[in-house]
Formats: structure tokens, sequence, C-alpha cells
């Protein structure tokens, strides 16, 4: 039985609700805060009932402690037992490396699966809050109103760890931890008689482009098999920024360029 199949007979067995455990419903900005404060008041150690009565809670049952304890455990920010912080959330409140704390954004949200895969589709579009929601609404037994919630702190929480442009874009995805891992792990066993400079397998719509240059060089890119004038204008400012292009006296500049 395929994912789908068994998201959809999931879902039929469950009433839609306005809340899930299945995806944070407090963003990344309140995750942080409260380990933060289990951190600075020391409680790393103490039973989940005296941290609850420290945030001002009765019981650690309560609806918004639970929640916020739920979506610090999502972020990975916090053990999945107990109140200890992960090294996950020492990397961010302390940091003891340059790229310390924006790796720790970054994992927090490439960590939860559902997260990473809306990245990756994402990328490079804009995010569009109804269509967030309404994808949410088909994977989880959510109420429109659960969904819009879950919606919205997604947004806000990838707008935190930095992976939107200023006009709501999904920039480049930078893989997480394990998937760095996983990836030194496979270059370090590439087979005896597959060259160590082999070119990866394509992902799944996406097509391996070579440009001979001179001196037995050349460029090679992997792009998806459409792409739009707007997407190889973008693509061309981009080479021109990232490559340094030196001009001969036989080639003849653009126009502006001195």
């Amino acid at each position: 039985m395929s994912d789908i199949d068994q998201n959809k007979k999931a879902s039929a067995k469950q009433p839609p609700k306005d809340y899930t455990s299945d995806l944070p419903m407090f963003d990344l900005t309140a995750a942080i805060d409260f380990v933060t404060n289990i951190h600075e008041k020391a409680l790393e150690t103490a039973s989940m009932l005296d941290v609850a009565k420290a945030f001002g809670y009765s019981a650690a049952s309560s609806t918004p402690f639970y929640r916020k304890l739920l979506a610090a455990r999502h972020f990975r920010l916090l053990a999945s037992q107990g109140s200890g912080l992960t090294k996950q959330a020492l990397d961010y409140i302390k940091p003891d490396s340059e790229d310390a704390k924006s790796r720790a954004l970054n994992d927090c949200i490439m960590g939860i699966p559902t997260y990473a895969e809306l990245i990756r589709s994402h990328q490079g579009k804009r995010i569009n809050l109804d269509i967030i929601a309404n994808g949410f609404m088909r994977k989880f037994p959510l109420t429109k109103a659960g969904a819009n919630l879950c919606a919205r702190v997604f947004v806000n929480s990838v707008r935190t760890a930095g992976f939107t442009t200023p006009d709501g874009t999904i920039g480049a995805v930078v893989p997480n931890a394990s998937e760095e891992e996983n990836n030194s792990q496979a270059s370090n066993n590439v087979p005896p008689d597959k060259p160590e400079g082999s070119a990866m397998p394509n992902l799944p719509g996406t097509h391996t482009h070579t440009l001979p240059l001179a001196n037995q060089r050349k460029v090679t890119i992997n792009a998806p098999l459409d792409i739009s004038p707007n997407e190889i204008a973008r693509l061309k400012a981009w080479a021109e920024v990232t490559l340094l292009v030196e001009w001969h006296e036989k080639e003849s500049k653009p126009n502006g360029v001195q």
C-alpha cells in the first residue's frame, strides 16, 4: 500500500481536529524561547511537573505547555524524554563556532520530514499559505482552522530559520546534519570500479547538461527539464555573479560592462 493510500486510510478513521501531534503548533521562535527559559532556569533535570509550574502552569498536561513541549521536540531542541536540551539547542543558545547557530536553525526545519518535503518542493517558489494549509488537511486529520494554524507555524518557522527571501520565496536548501553525515559516508564508500568524480544520479524530473569550454574545461549543471524565461534570466545573473568572468581582448563586452 502506498503512503498516499495509507494517509487516506488513516484520515478516514480519524475525524478532523483542530490540533495534531504530527506537526508543531507553536513556531520555531516560541520553541527556542521555551528551551532557552528551561536552560536559564536550570530545569534540564527537573520533573515535567516542576517545569510546568516554573512556566506558570498547574500541570504538565496543560494544553499550551504540552504543545510548546511537543513543538520543541519536533524541532529537536528538547530530548524525547524529560526536559534535557539537545546538542542542537545548545548550538543555538551557546554556539561554539561561526556557523553553529545558523546550522542549528537549518536542522530544526529540515529535521521535520513534512517541513523538509515542503522546503524541497517549494524551492525557488513563493510560499502560498492556503496551499500549505490544504496540503496539511489532505495529509493529516485536521480541520481548516487547525491546518491554517499549522501552516502559519510553518511559514513563521522557515522565516525564522532564514529559508525565505524578503518576498517569501524559499531559497537554497542546505542538507541537515544527518544528511551530510550520510553523504559523507556514501562518498567514503565509493566502489573501486567507480571513479571518484563520477556523476551522481539525477533527481526525478531533472537532467544533467554539460557545456564544453576551452582548454578541456566544462560547466555542468543539474536542472529541471522545463524552465521559464524568467528563471533563465535569473540563472544567467547568478552565473555572472558566482563565476569569475575574465574578458579577453578579442571578446566583445556587453553594453555597460567596463
